[in-house]
């Protein structure tokens, strides 16, 4: 097993030419006293850059980054899903703040962060961020702002870069905002066995007049991680000589006592006020976020043995005997009883408290929660008798949400209570119909689970076969349906091969999309798929992956996100280019130039996510949920023409047609089979797969009837006997669209 490393973690940060000790945005995070299996033996270094135009202060970053440590050690799973989860929300965050801001160019926060397990790193980074890694023979350097993509805030897509590598006593880690543009080589060399204090001044010296760093040193030991402030800066010994572990904390000047994520917080569980209008007092209930505050401090507070409880009880006495006998000398008459010895009186002054907590327990116990149950059952009854009266959709609505929310309370103080029950399946039923909510009964698809970091970013499948696009590496999986009759299932293939690497004289590197072949096409692939340097590549089971570059348009590629196949021509999406290619082939070869899709009206890509082909039209998804739909035409004298933003038709009760579908985040799209072919769009939030007529008229939206483990779904496909294949990280589903009524 590798040794356990101590970790101190040092600030480098000027501004304007001053030197501080203390560096906003970084959090040498405090593990908790509880944590969720695995995350335990993790230490986790959090370092934020925040745009200066949302001002937010030194308390409020530090609030944001406790959020998010609380949030990591309480996810299971594997490192890169609980990161990537804790990352999504702070995205989140800094999207509504950008969209509140209503600025014409959001500006991008950016965040490196660290996690050590038994010398083993892990380095997520979000933005153009850099990372070096020091004290080896050479130093590495971990940079790539096109894996990592801008920052966060800017849109709903979460970009992150994944490094892992090991870190060994007496080696440096750096993090930084921005490269200074004054450092050269030499600064980054001969750093082993240097001061600490001595490196600090070093890399201030030549950084110009800021700079945004964390320095974080190794050295073996126990696993500690400390971060220095203040005076400790100066008077830090040298790495060689090893680090003096002492317990992390919060920084000084950091209490937390504001709640930044407003926008996700999960309401505080009090008393709810007795009230004739209790229906329009209800609001909609967000429980996939744990709200942020002092969740460590408070585990902290318990007892976890006698020599906790026996120093609590010390202080228990401290605080109440003088009082007590002060009290009770000056009211009563004096007594031989008073004279008691000191013991025997501290005895009594321990004794009645927990004789009333006790008896104040059990009350609540014998009649406390069924007086409870009896208010929140009442209260669901009166809104859904409310519901039942109203006419108004959006009344109707808020007073379902409102038996949601008091019927799951009175479950919970009576868990078998029939009627709370039949109340809370009364409310979600019919809620679902005001939201063309189709219950899908979701499984396991695969007899055996995928590696724990596996990231499934797309699928394609057949009736008999799933192909799945793992965004960790790269590469492509398949699974096949077993039929060994009992009753489904889809075994992973291992003799299937098709991934990055060297093929002849180029190298494929990490696909990013793929689209299935028909059968018994001339080149006996299964499969296309491509990587962001325009790149192709054919697979088929049991067979050598066969790869060809494609012939570049005229501008050069930009960076290819996305593509399909239909009619035997491929169709490339590429919005840094604001393009979308399409190569006419034969037999899917595709060997000559590709062609422009648009004539003189080509709408903004930019933020476009993912497209579909039906035909002549061209269906093309953005990251706000808007869509643009545009029919090709070869005539010179009549041009492809487009409709940006194309207008939804959403029949639903108290929803209106327009650009948007409310309530929906929209990110991957596709084309179901004929006889009636339709648009299927995936909600990565609400884990849901929406159903429209190629017109954009809004039908159903699926949604698992039992419930899915947490995180966003991140990849979804429509089989040809409508099932529904669902993916959340590394896990994928599968259900059957129920038949229409």
């Amino acid at each position: 097993m590798p040794a356990q490393l101590d970790l101190t973690v040092l600030p480098l940060f000027r501004l304007d030419g001053r030197d501080n000790s203390y560096l906003p945005g970084l959090l040498a995070a405090e593990l908790p006293r509880r944590t969720a299996r695995g995350r335990g033996e993790e230490r986790l270094l959090l370092h934020l850059s925040s745009p200066p135009d949302l001002n937010l202060s030194p308390e409020a970053q530090a609030s944001l980054l406790q959020d998010m440590a609380d949030g990591y050690y309480r996810t299971p799973g594997a490192v890169t899903s609980a990161l990537r989860e804790q990352i999504e929300r702070l995205n989140a965050y800094f999207l509504q703040r950008n969209q509140q801001a209503d600025k014409v160019t959001p500006a991008p926060a950016l965040l490196s962060a660290v996690t050590v397990r038994e010398g083993r790193i892990t380095l997520a980074q979000c933005g153009p961020v850099q990372a070096f890694l020091l004290g080896a023979e050479e130093p590495r350097h971990f940079y790539d702002p096109q894996a990592a993509g801008r920052g966060l805030g800017l849109s709903q897509n979460t970009d992150i870069r994944f490094s892992q590598f090991d870190l060994q006593p007496d080696q440096l880690i750096l993090l930084l905002a921005e490269l200074p543009a004054t450092w050269t080589e030499k600064t980054l060399s001969d750093t082993r066995g240097q001061k600490l204090g001595t490196l600090r001044r070093r890399f201030l010296s030549e950084s110009g007049p800021s700079l945004q760093a964390a320095m974080l040193a190794a050295q073996a030991g126990t696993g500690q991680l400390r971060l220095l402030a203040g005076a400790e800066i100066e008077t830090t010994t040298s790495a060689a000589q090893g680090i003096k572990p002492a317990a992390q904390g919060r920084q000084a000047g950091t209490e937390i006592r504001s709640q930044p994520w407003e926008s996700l917080e999960t309401p505080a569980e009090e008393a709810v006020p007795v009230d004739e209008a209790l229906v329009h007092q209800t609001q909609p209930v967000i429980t996939h976020i744990v709200p942020a505050g002092n969740a460590a401090e408070d585990e902290a507070d318990k007892p976890s043995g006698w020599s906790h409880l026996l120093a609590r009880l010390s202080r228990l006495k401290q605080r109440t005997l003088p009082p007590l006998l002060n009290f009770l000398q000056r009211v009563l008459p004096e007594e031989p009883i008073f004279n008691l010895p000191p013991r025997v009186m501290g005895l009594i002054a321990i004794l009645v408290p927990v004789a009333v907590v006790v008896l104040v327990a059990a009350i609540y116990l014998l009649f406390g929660r069924q007086q409870l149950y009896i208010n929140y059952l009442e209260r669901a009854q009166s809104a859904a008798a409310f519901a039942a009266a109203s006419e108004n959709p959006a009344d109707v609505r808020q007073a379902w949400q409102g038996v949601v929310f008091y019927a799951e309370r009175a479950a919970y103080y009576e868990e078998d209570a029939q009627t709370a029950a039949d109340l809370l399946a009364q409310a979600q039923a019919a809620l679902d119909e005001m939201d063309a909510i189709r219950r899908v009964e979701f499984g396991p698809a695969l007899f055996q689970p995928l590696a724990l970091d596996a990231r499934i970013a797309r699928i394609v499948a057949t009736n008999n076969e799933i192909y799945m696009l793992n965004a960790t590496d790269g590469s492509i999986l398949r699974a096949f349906l077993t039929g060994d009759g009992s009753g489904g299932g889809y075994q992973l293939d291992a003799n299937f091969s098709c991934q990055p690497g060297p093929y002849g004289d180029f190298i494929v590197s990490e696909l990013v999309d793929l689209a299935l072949l028909p059968r018994g096409n001339a080149l006996n692939a299964d499969l296309l798929a491509m990587d962001a340097n325009g790149n192709v590549i054919y697979c088929a089971s049991g067979e050598r992956p066969a790869a060809r570059a494609l012939v570049a348009p005229d501008s050069h590629w930009g960076r290819p996100q996305a593509l399909t196949v239909e009619n035997g021509n491929l169709y490339v999406l590429d919005p840094l280019n604001n393009a979308v290619w399409i190569y006419f082939g034969e037999d899917y070869s595709y060997a000559e130039s590709p062609r422009f899709f648009f004539g003189a009206q080509v709408p903004n890509l930019r933020r476009m996510l993912d497209l579909a082909v039906e035909g002549e039209d061209l269906f093309l998804i953005n990251e706000d949920g808007r869509m643009a739909i545009c029919r090709f035409s070869d005539d010179i004298d009549n041009p492809s023409t487009c409709e940006d933003p194309a207008q939804y038709t959403d029949t639903r009760p108290g929803r209106e047609a327009g650009p948007q579908v409310a309530g929906a985040n929209f990110e991957q799209i596709q084309i179901g089979e004929p006889p009636q072919p339709s648009l299927y769009m995936l909600d990565p939030v609400a884990r849901a797969v929406y159903r429209l007529s190629l017109s954009l008229g809004l039908d159903t939206q699926f949604q698992s009837l039992v419930p899915l483990p947490e995180g966003l779904a991140t990849a979804f496909a429509i089989t040809p006997n409508r099932a529904i294949l669902l993916a959340i990280e590394n896990d994928v589903y599968i259900g059957f669209i129920p038949s229409d009524p």
